[in-house]
C-alpha cells in the first residue's frame, strides 16, 4: 500500500499546506469521500456549499479552495481543488504494468515492426505491416489490422479491435471492447435489385481512422472509418464509454465527450468542446471551438458561436409532462390562430392609444 507524507502530497499537487504544525508526522494512505475518510486518508471539497462537510470529517487532511471556519484539519489550499484532487489520485493509482515481451499464444505477422520493450498479451493478433512504437502494450485478445500503426507508449486494454490502415498516436489509451476503424454505415437504396431480400447497395468505406496523441477512448466506444475522407480524432481528446462516432467525423483537440453520445457522419466538432452524455449530433454540420452541450441535447443545426447549448424538455411528473407534450403537439395547429389573435389585439391597442392621444392633446380643447 502506497503511503506519502502530507508535505510531499502538498508539493506534488501544488497546494499550500495550512494548519499542520505537526505535518511531519502525518502520512496519507489513500483518498476517500469527505464523509467517510479516516485519519490516514485525504478528501477534497471542490465547492463552497460543501465546505461545512469538512468540519465533521475525520480525514487526515482536506483539499479545498480556502480556509474553512470550524475545521481543525490540515488543509491543502488550491485555487482548483478538483484539479488538485485529480493530481493526487495518480499517487495511489495501481496501474497494470505488464512484462515486456510477446505471449506465446500471440499471433504476430513476420512483417510487423515492433518497437523496443513492447508487450503483447495472450491470443492477440498482429496482422501484416503493423507498426508498434516503443513501450506499446497490446492486451490479451486484441486485434490490430494490416497496415495499422500505434505510437510510442500507447496502451490497448484486452479485447480492443483496431481495423486495417488505422493510425493511432503516441500515449493513447484504449479501453476494452472499443472498435476503431469498423465499416461506416453507408448504403444506397437499390430498388432494381432482383433479390427481394436485398434492396440496399453497400458503399465500401475507403477512408481510415486517424487518432492523435494522448487520446483516451472508453470501453465499448466505436469509431468508424471514413467513407472517402478519413475520420479524425485530434490530440488530447477524451471519449467516455459507449460513444458512437460515424464515418468522416472530425473532432478537434482537447474536446471531451461523455457516454452514449452519438455523432452522425461528416460532422465536424471544434477544439476544447465539452459534450455531455446522451447527446445526439446530426451529420454534415459543424460545431465551433469551445462549445458546451448539455446532457441529452439533440443538435440538428451547425453552431458557429462559442457558448453553452441545450435542447429537449426538462423532466417533470408524468401527468404534467404528458399535458406539456400534448400542448407542444397542438402548437403547430394553434399557432396561426394565436398569431391572428395577437395581431388583432395589437391593432386594438394601437387604436386605443391613438384615441387616448387625441383625447389628451391640448390642441383639441376649446
Amino acid at each position: 500500500m502506497a503511503t506519502y507524507p502530507l508535505k510531499y502530497i502538498a508539493e506534488f499537487i501544488g497546494a499550500q499546506l495550512l494548519g499542520a504544525s505537526n505535518a511531519d508526522g502525518i502520512t496519507i494512505t489513500g483518498l476517500a469521500p469527505v464523509a467517510s475518510a479516516t485519519a490516514s486518508e485525504l478528501c477534497f471539497v471542490s465547492k463552497a456549499q460543501y465546505a461545512s462537510h469538512a468540519v465533521t470529517s475525520k480525514a487526515g487532511a482536506v483539499i479545498c479552495a480556502a480556509a474553512i471556519d470550524g475545521c481543525n484539519l490540515p488543509l491543502l489550499i488550491s485555487s482548483n481543488p478538483y484539479l488538485a484532487y485529480a493530481k493526487a489520485t495518480a499517487l495511489f493509482d495501481l496501474p497494470y504494468t505488464p512484462a515486456t515481451g510477446c505471449h506465446a499464444t500471440a499471433s504476430i505477422d513476420p512483417t510487423a515492426i515492433l518497437g523496443a520493450e513492447v508487450s503483447i498479451g495472450a491470443h492477440a493478433v498482429i496482422e501484416a505491416g503493423v507498426q508498434l512504437g516503443n513501450h506499446c502494450h497490446v492486451g490479451a485478445g486484441c486485434y490490430i489490422g494490416a497496415g495499422s500503426s500505434i505510437g510510442a507508449g500507447s496502451q490497448l486494454q484486452p479485447n480492443v479491435t483496431i481495423m486495417q490502415q488505422c493510425s493511432i498516436g503516441a500515449y493513447v489509451r484504449i479501453h476494452s471492447g472499443a472498435v476503431i476503424g469498423a465499416e461506416g454505415f453507408g448504403f444506397a437504396p437499390d430498388v432494381t435489385n432482383p433479390n427481394p431480400r436485398c434492396k440496399w447497395q453497400r458503399i465500401a468505406q475507403l477512408g481510415r481512422v486517424l487518432i492523435g496523441d494522448y487520446v483516451r477512448i472508453g470501453a465499448g466506444t466505436t469509431i468508424d472509418r471514413g467513407a472517402l475522407d478519413d475520420t479524425v480524432i485530434g490530440h488530447g481528446v477524451i471519449l467516455d464509454n459507449q460513444i458512437q462516432i460515424a464515418h468522416n467525423v472530425q473532432i478537434g483537440d482537447f474536446t471531451a465527450i461523455a457516454g452514449q453520445t452519438g455523432i452522425a457522419g461528416s460532422a465536424t466538432i471544434g477544439k476544447r468542446c465539452i459534450i455531455a452524455g446522451g447527446v445526439g449530433i446530426a451529420g454534415h454540420l459543424s460545431i465551433a471551438d469551445d462549445v458546451s452541450i448539455t446532457a441529452a441535447s439533440v443538435i440538428t443545426k451547425s453552431i458557429s458561436v462559442t457558448g453553452s447549448y441545450s435542447s429537449g424538455m426538462a423532466f417533470s411528473d408524468t401527468v404534467h409532462w404528458r399535458k406539456t407534450a400534448v400542448a407542444v403537439r397542438q402548437l403547430p395547429d394553434e399557432l396561426p390562430k394565436l398569431k391572428a389573435q395577437i395581431a388583432a389585439l395589437q391593432q386594438h391597442v394601437n387604436q386605443l392609444a391613438q384615441a387616448l392621444a387625441a383625447a389628451t392633446n391640448p390642441s383639441n380643447t376649446d
